[in-house]
């Protein structure tokens, strides 16, 4: 496992990146980081879970689909005099027929007006589909209740899931 230098944006109070090879049991590694990261800066269990349930989705994703010999998982908690973010963010590199049916499932996902109602159609969709469900990503957004946005350049594919945060630990918070 690889840590590389930080890349935070301007208004990231807490950053952590990770770059891993692409396997199961460096995922499982990874993803207790994730808790522990989770349960040092949120204070609701809660919340916590959801963002944990969305890194678990995406480092299996990452994993599962890469094509090359890295992936990373981002967490930076970012924000401004209103407002609180987590952010989630995966890279991997894809064959450019899985970027081609990836792009197409966050795309739906993105524009489907009633992200539950999207996950139990994908659900009933894939009920019958053997060894893929494709469900992971719909998950995070319907019952995590996170945003996901996405970005591909070249054979690059970032997954970004995040939502507002109404509070954090304020033991966590620097002081001044």
């Amino acid at each position: 496992m690889i840590v590389s230098s930080p890349e935070p944006t301007q208004s990231a109070s807490l950053f952590l990146c990770i770059t891993f090879f692409p396997s199961e049991r460096l995922a499982t590694a990874v993803l207790r980081l994730v808790s522990s990261f989770c349960g040092a800066v949120l204070d609701d269990a809660n919340v916590s879970s959801r963002f944990y349930m969305a890194a678990h989705e995406l480092a299996e994703n990452i994993t599962k689909y890469s094509t090359g010999p890295r992936v990373s998982l981002e967490l930076a908690l970012e924000e401004d005099e209103q407002s609180h973010i987590l952010k989630i963010r995966a890279r991997n590199e894809a064959s450019p027929e899985r970027l081609r049916e990836v792009e197409k499932r966050l795309l739906d996902l993105k524009t489907a007006i009633d992200p539950q109602k999207h996950y139990d159609e994908l659900i009933t969709e894939t009920a019958m589909v053997e060894g893929v469900s494709g469900l992971g990503l719909a998950r995070v957004r319907a019952e995590g209740g996170l945003d996901v946005d996405y970005k591909i350049e070249g054979n690059e594919l970032t997954i970004i899931a995040h939502a507002p945060l109404e509070r954090w630990r304020t033991d966590a918070q620097p002081k001044g």
